[in-house]
């Protein structure tokens, strides 16, 4: 099973909000970058690190669809 990218985020709470919505549409997703991003936030540093949302390659059109709506 492979894990391709949905979605590239500018923050962590962009990113949870997508993740939200492919949960109750019962797709599984991951997130990378989060905790960097959560740091450098609280750090008061500008942002620039991406939070990915990571699904797999067999869920990509569906939640292309999910976002879409």
């Amino acid at each position: 099973m492979a894990i391709t990218i949905l979605q590239k985020c500018g923050n962590a709470f962009e990113a949870e909000l997508i993740k939200g919505r492919l949960e109750a549409a019962g797709i599984p997703s991951i997130l990378q970058g989060e905790n960097v991003s959560f740091l450098r936030a609280g750090m008061g540093c500008q942002p620039g690190f991406e939070v990915n949302v990571l699904v797999n390659e067999e869920d990509l059109d569906a939640a292309k669809n999910i976002l879409q709506e």
